[in-house]
């Protein structure tokens, strides 16, 4: 599924079998039983000793030259899943040449190569010796874009994380850097069919939003019915750029994307369960203890998944203590009544993770969210008991105010990318739609 969410034309080439294993945190068997299973399905073709293509049979384009190497086009790949996930600034001149060698691993005279392509092909744009992504159409400045995000009845935007906080602050920065007009509206799912709200819980109509309008961002944090809320922006007829907050396989664009959407996940992949055990691998420590409260959760399980990834080689045993009861503090919440309520019953289970396991046996604790490494932390003081190395995943304040590890998904990095396809809808780079794992890092603090 995740990578038909990436389908592009009949004809072009999918990354080798490496490059798949590598992106997605799977073996290269794994990658390779999945590639067979779609070409199975008609999805892809294979072509003796060159690799797979998409389309169920080989396309035959005038002038369109032999396919590249699979080190050549594993390169290309590399680079270009990296523009589209956010590790290189949209607005900003590429690294140059040499630099951009050094970090793929090839030669200049190859990147070059592989850069004038890339260029011909519309991918990226010449500026000077240098190169960068194609800048949006001129006069799209002063013009509109129009921010859907969760709301209550009154139309008071529910901000309940620091992330969901952040990406409205990110929004309109970035907005007043492009010159733009951002227009925030609530999405309340009280009613019926979900309707749009102002800041006064007047109902909006989008088709009078002032100015010319852009395109849309949404965002699906919490919302329980997404497809509707895209269904009504769609209905614009502008582009459309969604951070996913769901399961991949959920996302509309999975098998075949809908025209003028693309979406975009920050916290969902296995990236970056990777990340942190990699870096544990590094360090040579353990036994580690994964903690999750939330397991019932794609987003708890995909990070488990890639821990055990990261760690995989290794002698650093993982236990994971997680109940699968629900999937986040909010489910508990709404299960238990209030936010009071929700919270002991969170604090009970890590009680009993507690009974299991300590700094002595797991001298290491991977928790699934600030949320939880901080209610760790604070059960380990109630209870007079020593403290292990503890790493996380949010690095919201609670990981400044307790000082441990967190990865960092980078929402301003996603804005970027969203504002990139809403500005520049026949960019080539998001042209086949999809849904895309943005870039984050491991902030580190012990």
């Amino acid at each position: 599924m995740r990578i038909l969410a990436s389908r592009q034309s009949d004809g072009v080439a999918l990354p080798s079998v490496r490059a798949l294993a590598l992106h997605h945190g799977v073996a290269p068997l794994t990658a390779h039983r999945a590639l067979r299973r779609l070409r199975e399905q008609g999805a892809v073709h294979s072509v003796d000793r060159k690799g797979y293509f998409w389309g169920s049979h080989p396309v035959s384009r005038p002038g369109v030259p032999p396919p590249r190497s699979d080190r050549s086009r594993d390169v290309r790949d590399r680079l270009v899943s990296d523009l589209r996930c956010g590790v290189f600034h949209p607005h900003r001149e590429l690294p140059s040449r040499a630099a951009l060698a050094q970090i793929y691993g090839t030669g200049a005279a190859r990147m070059g190569t592989l850069l004038g392509e890339l260029a011909d092909q519309g991918v990226l744009a010449r500026r000077g010796r240098g190169f960068e992504l194609p800048p949006p159409p001129r006069g799209v400045d002063q013009g509109t874009v129009l921010v859907a995000t969760r709301c209550d009845r009154h139309g008071t935007l529910l901000l309940d994380t620091e992330r969901q906080t952040d990406f409205v602050k990110s929004v309109h920065r970035e907005g007043r850097e492009r010159g733009l007009r951002i227009v925030v509206v609530g999405w309340c799912q009280d009613a019926p069919q979900g309707v749009f709200l102002d800041q006064d819980g007047a109902v909006v109509d989008l088709r009078r939003i002032p100015g010319l309008l852009l395109g849309c961002l949404a965002s699906t944090w919490l919302v329980r019915e997404p497809r509707e809320l895209l269904s009504r922006l769609r209905a614009l007829r502008v582009p459309v750029s969604v951070w996913w907050e769901h399961p991949r396989e959920e996302f509309p664009g999975s098998s075949g994307a809908p025209r003028g959407l693309v979406g975009f996940d920050i916290s969902f992949g296995s990236s970056s369960g990777i990340a942190v055990g990699r870096h544990l691998r590094s360090r040579g420590v353990g036994p580690v203890a994964f903690v999750s409260p939330f397991h019932r959760s794609a987003w708890s399980r995909a990070r488990l998944e890639g821990l055990r990834e990261g760690l995989r080689g290794t002698d650093i045993a993982l236990d994971a203590f997680v109940d699968d009861t629900r999937g986040s503090a909010w489910e508990h919440h709404q299960a238990e009544g209030d936010v009071a309520r929700g919270e002991r019953r969170i604090r009970a289970i890590l009680r009993g993770f507690l009974a299991k396991f300590d700094s002595r046996t797991h001298p290491v604790w991977v928790a699934v969210n600030d949320h939880v490494a901080s209610m760790l932390i604070e059960l380990l003081r109630e209870a007079a008991m020593p403290r292990p190395r503890i790493v996380s995943f949010d690095n919201t304040s609670a990981s400044d105010a307790h000082q441990f590890d967190s990865f960092e998904f980078h929402t301003d990095g996603m804005v970027r990318q969203m504002l990139y396809h809403v500005l520049h809808p026949k960019a080539r780079l998001f042209r086949g739609g999809g849904l895309h794992e943005m870039v984050g890092r491991l902030v580190l603090r012990t």
